[in-house]
């Protein structure tokens, strides 16, 4: 005898229809996921590589350096992790994939994880295998992420660990950037214009001469609007000479959220 699906059977069906079509794109993007192009270490275990099947790559890589350079090395929002920390809860705050960079503030050891923050989730990340390799503490990395989407130079979304909180409606975000430096500087300057193009100030990073490979902590506040803004970061070396300028945008709470 043929059964005929009343409506009482097709509810459950759209409740769980947005679960299904979540855990195909998760799955697609997993399955695209590509290590970043680092030359794995020669002569430090374990080497740069993928993770099985996972999405995330780890390990040591080589690294040479041959201009001078500023970069940004860690983007978060919130408090920051505890040391004792072994499991992390990683999480950006738009519903994009995110490509996640978790690095050393220091200038060594070479060791990086890339890894995906699936759209709209937190991802767990154990810190075990980094810090037995390194011998690094939590508060010793810094956190990256940019939307997967996006492609190379796509906007950088700010990392939260730990539980995500949200942003005061009647006011801006406050992020943690930390830049570093590849060779030793006089003087740090920085501003911050919307995306439309809007003219920003220019204002000094307050500190002494930096050395080579200092980091450099910086508080960006985020238009209480939530868009994004772009960032010019400009430094002038020992000598007098002007580095090549470091420019990167973060995307804000309206942006990449349908």
């Amino acid at each position: 005898m043929a059964m005929v699906a009343d409506g009482s059977d097709r509810r459950p069906v759209r409740r769980l229809l947005p679960l299904a079509i979540a855990a195909l794109a998760a799955t697609a993007s997993a399955a695209e996921f590509q290590c970043a192009p680092l030359k794995p270490s020669e002569s430090r275990r374990p080497a740069y590589t993928r993770i099985g099947e996972q999405a995330r790559c780890e390990g040591f890589y080589d690294r040479s350096v041959s201009q001078p350079f500023i970069e940004i090395i860690s983007l978060t929002s919130g408090t920051a992790p505890a040391d004792g920390a072994t499991v992390l809860t990683l999480s950006t705050p738009t519903r994009v994939a995110a490509r996640l960079i978790v690095q050393p503030l220091r200038p060594a050891p070479f060791y990086r994880v890339d890894a995906l923050v699936p759209a709209g989730q937190a991802l767990s990340w154990d810190t075990a295998p980094m810090l037995s390799s390194t011998g690094l503490r939590v508060r010793d990395l810094g956190f990256l992420a940019s939307q997967v989407a996006g492609g190379a130079g796509s906007a950088l979304i700010p990392v939260t660990i730990g539980r995500a909180t949200a942003a005061p409606a009647d006011g801006p975000s406050l992020l943690q950037a930390v830049l570093r430096v590849s060779v030793p500087v006089a003087s740090l300057a920085w501003r911050r214009q919307r995306m439309d193009g809007s003219a920003g100030t220019w204002r000094d990073i307050p500190g002494p001469a930096r050395f080579a490979w200092e980091r450099v902590p910086l508080a960006l506040e985020m238009p209480p609007d939530g868009g994004g803004v772009r960032v010019d970061v400009q430094a002038v070396d020992a000598d007098g000479k002007v580095l090549p300028m470091l420019r990167f945008s973060v995307s804000g709470l309206a942006d990449g959220s349908p």
